[in-house]
């Protein structure tokens, strides 16, 4: 009977009741549909009224379905200034169960610090502080996880497919985009991101690390940028994190072990062998073993604990034809000169232990490359010719985005995804608008459903 009685003004009544009468379903029911409608349960009286301990475990719970973590921090201070003289003296405990880091900067400035309740304790000021921490030094989020550092599931968590910049069309008039959008492939709807924070850049290198996109290098303006710009999922905001110690462009970045690796590509004085790599903890750059062959414009990828680099162009505007693999524990390179290698302008992506280079040349070719056997085999067309596609790999398949057909266009505004289930492409629903000489990666982010 109690079942169909539960309201936004009665549940967390009838919850603590079914409780204390050790009826389970009644519990569980109660407490999914507390947890489930938190927006109207915090505007009743009601919750101003229970036990600190049942308000504690009900607004500590990763289930709380709440689109903004400011309306968790409201209730709380509401309880508490609802009888303050008793209750004040548990403001560090009770602010511990709002998840501060997933609360926008700016409410944490205006509103959560100029709060009376908060200044007049130390342990709260420290909670506050943390979340500051957290939204400052992005390189050391790894070492500051807590309870409130996890997103609530009501957060929408979705792993997505990130497009960042690129061209839209052929020709010298034309500006570099500054839009990012992203793929929810669960229910295949995209998303603007926040902008990129500069004008018409491109020839940069992005990747993914910890969830967060690195963008690095580019050219603008003519001049070629050593800047690595963090966006950063949980904020959705870009920010200038670092500088490589070698300006480039047309090159190519990874991430091996943590860090993050930039390699080759055009200096300010043509083609450069440099390499480096780059701590996010620490932010701090190290220069380790140079490419034996200086190219641009390669395909890239990490396999097997080896880095390798696939054709390019070299110093004389060619195709390089050589594969060129890193050790990162001997800090050594080697290479083979192969024909079969001419790849150049096309992305490479490692998926169950193989390496595929998409498109390139204006072709719809995939190339395989096996690293255990040492040998290269053709593998299935694309459906378009790509050049200047990028290419991502998420929950098992390989997603190729973009690109151009030929050197007089058109860039194609649509992807498709490799299986290798059935060692097959499928085009997929075009993206935003077409796009070529763009960045894609692969990140866990927080959508607000609805």
């Amino acid at each position: 009977f109690l079942e169909k009685q539960l309201t936004a003004s009665n549940c967390l009544g009838i919850l603590a009741m079914a409780e204390a009468m050790q009826c389970t379903e009644l519990y569980n029911m109660a407490k999914a549909y507390a947890l489930q409608i938190f927006p109207e349960v915090a505007n009743q009286e009601e919750i101003l009224n229970i036990s600190k301990d049942d308000f504690i475990s009900y607004m500590s719970n990763d289930s709380l379905n709440t689109k903004a973590e400011e309306l968790v921090y409201e209730t709380v201070i509401k309880w508490i200034k609802k009888d303050a003289a008793i209750r004040a003296q548990y403001a560090a405990e009770l602010l511990a169960v709002v998840r501060l880091p997933f609360i926008h900067p700016s409410y944490l400035l205006n509103v959560v610090d100029n709060e009376e309740l908060i200044k007049s304790s130390e342990a709260c000021r420290d909670l506050v502080n943390e979340a500051k921490r957290y939204h400052m030094l992005p390189h050391a989020r790894q070492e500051m996880q807590t309870p409130r550092t996890r997103p609530r599931l009501s957060a929408g968590v979705a792993e997505v497919i990130v497009l960042v910049g690129g061209r839209q069309m052929i020709g010298m008039n034309q500006r570099a985009l500054t839009a990012v959008t992203c793929l929810n492939p669960q229910n295949n709807k995209w998303y603007p991101l926040a902008s990129l924070p500069f004008y018409d850049r491109e020839f940069f290198s992005v990747v993914s690390a910890g969830d967060n996109i690195y963008l690095s290098g580019g050219m603008e303006a003519g001049v070629t940028l050593a800047d690595v710009w963090c966006y950063m999922s949980l904020l959705d905001n870009w920010n200038l994190v670092s500088r490589m110690t070698v300006p480039r462009c047309r090159h190519n970045s990874l991430v091996y072990d943590g860090k993050i690796y930039t390699i080759g590509g055009v200096g300010v004085a043509g083609n450069v062998d440099h390499v480096e790599r780059y701590d996010t903890i620490t932010n701090q750059w190290e220069t380790i073993a140079p490419l034996p062959k200086a190219v641009h414009s390669a395909a890239a990828t990490v396999c097997g604990g080896k880095i390798y680099v696939f054709g390019g162009v070299n110093e004389a505007g060619r195709a390089a034809g050589v594969l060129q693999s890193y050790i990162p524990q001997t800090n050594s390179w080697s290479f083979i000169e192969s024909p079969m290698i001419d790849n150049k302008y096309a992305p490479a992506v490692t998926l169950n232990g193989f390496i595929f280079i998409l498109g390139g040349a204006y072709a719809r070719a995939t190339t395989i490359y096996d690293p255990e056997k040492g040998n290269i085999k053709a593998g299935p067309n694309m459906n378009h010719s790509r050049q200047f596609c990028s290419a991502v790999v998420l929950d098992g398949k390989i997603y190729a985005t973009g690109g151009i057909v030929s050197s007089e266009g058109p860039a194609l505004g649509n992807m498709e995804a490799y299986d290798p289930k059935t060692n097959t492409w499928t085009l997929l629903p075009n993206m935003p608008c077409p796009v070529f000489r763009h960045g894609c990666v692969a990140i866990k982010k927080y959508i607000q459903s609805g």
